[in-house]
């Protein structure tokens, strides 16, 4: 004869299931980090030994998802920053019971992130970029959900998570102005992108630290693809620079093969160095100077927070992670 409500304990499911009474506990409380299979496990045979009144067993449902949306910027699927984004924030939650759902959005239209927030298919939100006037922060605010910025944007009234890119720029200008480098190019993507102009503001840093006026570079905003990285880089060798800054490894990718293409060797014709390290930039030949950041380490303290946040815990408003200035052959 099936057992009433009354008569199930904690103590029966735990022994049924072969796990603790404080891991069942945990389930039904919604607390601590237990893995997503004993999870549901346990959730299953609450409902099935009605050992939760039904709706009780409904509210639990609702309140929690055990899903994280994961927030990646438009058209940049194919940047190996954000692939690896994808998968260290999806391995770090998963040892704390919650699954990734993946939401691409731009051009400053947050309508998958409002559908998925409003729908209530996710616990908590992680922003790997916002954008200039993004509104995903004040949505998110407005909607009481927590979340997680990877960056290192000027505002302390929520939590990010991110390296010191002023800092991690500045060593990186004043190695290079050491070396004899005054006269360089300076390629970068969107001027609006926060990313980009911590790069920048370190880069300044570096040459006004240094006494050495800018006036003898050139900068180049708003590079989008390869096409415009070698419709500019004709114009920049004409001016015989000392060295090539990148500001990141998608534009550095494009920068060298356009130097292969018109029989530039590096680092005997021109240096280049870049403000983001990747395998890719790892493995060239010669292997480029960089600025190399552990995403590993950043994506799996973002979600470790995110996961602390909705569980209650209090949490710092800024974490920031290590860099290391990768020097290699690309400079004498």
């Amino acid at each position: 004869m099936e057992r009433s409500a009354s008569v199930v304990t904690i103590s029966d499911i735990a022994q049924e299931l072969g796990v603790s009474k404080s891991t069942v506990s945990r389930v039904i409380n919604c607390k601590g980090r237990i893995g997503a299979e004993t999870r549901r496990r346990v959730m299953e045979k609450v409902q099935s030994c009605n050992y939760v009144p039904n709706p009780m067993a409904k509210g639990l449902v609702l309140r929690q998802t055990f899903n994280i949306g994961v927030v990646i910027p438009k058209n940049e699927e194919d940047n190996p920053f954000f692939q690896n984004c994808l998968v260290g924030i999806s391995e770090s939650v998963y040892k704390a019971g919650y699954d990734a759902l993946i939401v691409v959005q731009g051009g400053g239209d947050i309508t998958p992130l409002r559908r998925l927030v409003i729908n209530r298919k996710v616990d908590g939100i992680i922003l790997t970029r916002l954008e200039e006037k993004d509104e995903s922060v004040d949505f998110l605010k407005k909607e009481g959900i927590p979340f997680i910025v990877m960056g290192t944007p000027d505002d302390n009234e929520f939590c990010h998570v991110g390296s010191d890119q002023i800092s991690g720029c500045y060593e990186m200008t004043k190695f290079m102005i050491s070396r004899g480098c005054e006269k360089v190019a300076v390629l970068a993507g969107d001027n609006k992108n926060s990313v980009n102009t911590f790069r920048f503001e370190g880069f300044k840093r570096g040459f006004a630290s240094s006494g050495i006026s800018l006036d003898g570079s050139v900068v180049h905003w708003n590079l989008e693809n390869q096409k415009d990285v070698f419709s500019i880089l004709p114009d920049i060798m004409k001016k015989n620079p000392q060295c090539l800054v990148c500001m990141d490894d998608i534009i550095c990718v494009y920068v060298l093969k356009w130097l292969k293409q018109n029989d530039y060797e590096v680092p005997a014709d021109i240096q280049v160095i870049s403000f983001y390290d990747s395998q890719v930039l790892e493995n060239n030949t010669p292997p480029i100077t960089a600025l190399n950041v552990n995403v590993s380490n950043l994506t799996k303290k973002a979600g470790n927070l995110l996961v602390d946040i909705i569980e209650g815990k209090k949490v710092p408003s800024h974490t920031k992670v290590g860099y290391e200035l990768r020097i290699r052959e690309s400079f004498r």
